[in-house]
């Protein structure tokens, strides 16, 4: 990508859903080039998918993270897998690793009964396959802009964040429709979601601003190829022996200032944060987790690196 593209995608990191003209304005070009490029990025597979991300624990839902560790499996036998996984509704993510994990989902659920259900029917059909299997539950995570892509540093904004500790909320249909179809393309227009959802532009147009403003729908986001851009996405759990506030509040606010992290999690698992970062070699990686461990060495026990070398399926409305 050139210093145009990088632009134009850095804009829609922050808002996915905003207006050509406003790509146009922060790319400093004008609409028609907008347009092409955006287009042009889209079809090249750079941009996967423009998305809305929903504050599914706003609805009920608690988010669980499960990663496997498989055995005696081929390629086809992983797609598969991968498969039948994007065919659940309650798997909201699926990332495919190169480590000591193979594979992480994100399971949507209301309750410990359809957890259970969930994981009983990954091991119905392929429990023989899975030699290890880690749950996490994620109790907060708070996300990032791509500052890196225009080499800008990390200004400490409001990000976006999930919390569990807050009240849930009830949909009307429309909303839920509503939601259905922005968390699969947040770039449909109002017109469209109309006709799909069978009321009028402007009520769908105030439906939108009410969720947004509600936090039902936490932000418009991207998902991008990270290897056609040049860069490779890495998980980093940190597993902590020392549960000091003030020692992780400073650990916290020394990653957030990171222009190349794009998420924070906090868990409740054999690891206690997750960190996502996206980089354009290992080396940036080794110099991240050196400087890391060595300002926080009295709270940080251990750490594990996984690269997450695809997305399947990011869809976070069960």
């Amino acid at each position: 990508m050139d210093l145009v593209d990088k632009k134009i995608v850095s804009a829609l990191d922050k808002d996915s859903r905003i207006s050509i003209v406003q790509i146009a304005k922060q790319a400093r070009t004008n609409p028609e080039t907008a347009r092409f490029r955006l287009a042009r990025l889209f079809s090249s597979g750079k941009i996967k998918y423009s998305v809305a991300i929903i504050n599914a624990a706003l609805l009920g839902y608690s988010r669980y993270e499960l990663l496997l560790k498989l055995q005696n499996i081929n390629e086809d036998k992983k797609k598969e897998i991968v498969d039948f996984l994007k065919s659940d509704k309650n798997v909201g993510w699926i990332g495919l690793f190169d480590s000591s994990y193979d594979m992480g989902i994100i399971l949507l659920v209301k309750n410990q009964l359809e957890l259970a259900s969930a994981i009983e029917s990954i091991d119905k059909n392929y429990n023989k396959y899975i030699m290890k299997r880690t749950l996490a539950i994620t109790l907060r995570g708070d996300f990032f802009p791509r500052d890196y892509l225009i080499g800008k540093d990390r200004t400490m904004t409001k990000e976006s964040s999930y919390d569990v500790s807050v009240k849930t909320a009830d949909l009307d249909p429309d909303d839920d429709r509503i939601c259905k179809l922005l968390a699969i393309d947040s770039r449909i227009s109002a017109l469209e979601i109309s006709r799909k959802v069978k009321c009028s532009v402007d009520k769908v147009i105030s439906r939108m601003k009410r969720l947004r403003k509600d936090n039902i729908i936490s932000e418009y986001a991207l998902v991008l190829d990270n290897e056609k851009i040049d860069q490779l996405h890495y998980k980093i759990l940190i597993y902590l022996n020392n549960k000091s506030e003030d020692e992780i509040r400073k650990m916290l606010s020394f990653v957030k200032s990171n222009n190349r992290v794009i998420a924070i999690i906090k868990t409740l698992a054999e690891w206690d944060y997750e960190i996502d970062l996206e980089i354009e070699n290992v080396k940036q990686l080794q110099d991240f987790t050196m400087q890391l461990t060595k300002n926080f060495s009295g709270i940080i026990r251990d750490y594990l690196t996984i690269r997450v070398i695809e997305m399947p399926k990011y869809n976070f409305y069960p």
